[in-house]
């Protein structure tokens, strides 16, 4: 299930690497901690915004004590009021302390060291989510932490972009669980083969003014591998495919794009600029339907203020053509002119 963010009017401590930061509780009595969180409820202890971090933390699996500031304390200066609050949800068991990525891995992306935190077993029990084994290894995998860490910066900084345009905008992501999509099963016992779609996320932003609703929706895709990607039978040759078959099939009836006017664009954010133009000549490559790509690096992205208004994206259009292959004709998600609007 997705989790939307709507703009409406206004009203550190250093960890070595070596160690790991993860919650861990002993056998839990889930119906007597069930008890215990209705009487948290009751007393009014667990508050929305408390409930709004657990969806969050649904959609994007972990977040950094400095995403949750930004998100939800953004309008305050200091940190120490979010770590005191986080500390309690962790004491209720709605939340839970992942293992921190090694120092300078974050810091060669761009993030703090800082605090981890991910869903807890009576967060899991609040949102009515099963739960099972994977949900505590996802948060004992460094590797994986951080590309969770690297998506969930991805939608902090679109709502951040949104918040800035101020009122009349909202903001809806849905993680990697909710994003993906199952082609229908004739299969005998009525389960699901894999994925035909696994994006990390999808963002839809909307604006509602005078004129109506305008709409743009985002499939993301973070790319960290090293992997030769010339080769259909590579990671980004089947990834390019199945966009191209989802495009070709009945896409509206994703559960998340059935009011969607134009199929979704794919934003493809790798680690480094030759990788990036290897990707766009590769998806030129493999791509056969009008599926439209945009291009970029993490380094350019973290270096703009916004990243709806950033020309930092190498375009690659629904009708094949490239634009932006040089730096200084790069694209913005939202175009700032009438002419930009024609080249979109």
């Amino acid at each position: 299930m997705p989790v939307t963010t709507v703009v409406k009017k206004p009203e550190d401590q250093a960890k070595k690497p070596e160690q790991i930061y993860v919650t861990r509780h002993g056998p839990v009595d889930r119906r007597a901690l069930r008890a215990a969180l209705a009487e948290r409820a009751r007393r009014g202890q667990i508050t929305t915004r408390d409930e709004q971090i657990m969806e969050y933390l649904r959609e994007l699996h972990v977040m950094s004590l400095d995403q949750v500031w930004r998100l939800f304390w953004a309008h305050r200066e200091r940190r120490r009021p979010v770590y005191r609050r986080l500390y309690r949800l962790v004491q209720y068991q709605l939340l839970a302390r992942a293992r921190t990525p090694v120092r300078r891995e974050m810091r060669a992306w761009g993030l703090e060291p800082d605090l981890i935190f991910s869903l807890g077993l009576g967060g899991w029990l609040w949102l009515k989510e099963e739960v099972n084994s994977r949900l505590v290894e996802r948060s004992l995998n460094r590797e994986q932490i951080l590309h969770d860490l690297l998506t969930a910066e991805i939608c902090t900084r679109l709502t951040e972009a949104a918040r800035r345009r101020g009122v009349g905008w909202q903001v809806t992501w849905a993680g990697d669980e909710a994003a993906r999509y199952f082609e229908p099963t004739a299969r005998s016992d009525g389960k699901a083969g894999p994925p035909l779609l696994a994006p990390d996320g999808l963002a839809i932003l909307r604006r509602t003014d005078e004129d109506g609703i305008s709409t743009l929706s985002l499939f993301v895709e973070m790319d960290r591998g090293r992997e030769a990607h010339g080769k259909p039978s590579s990671d980004w040759g089947r990834k390019v495919r199945r966009y191209d078959q989802f495009r070709a099939g009945q896409w509206q009836l994703h559960p998340q794009l059935s009011d969607v006017p134009l199929f979704p664009p794919v934003l493809v954010i790798t680690h480094g600029a030759q990788r990036m133009l290897n990707l766009a000549q590769a998806i030129v490559d493999h791509r056969k339907e009008p599926v439209s790509y945009y291009l970029t690096t993490w380094q350019a992205l973290m270096a703009a203020p916004d990243l709806l208004a950033a020309r930092v994206w190498l375009m690659l259009t629904k009708d094949g053509a490239v634009l932006g292959e040089e730096a200084a004709d790069r694209r913005a998600l939202l175009p700032a002119s009438a002419e930009d609007e024609g080249d979109q």
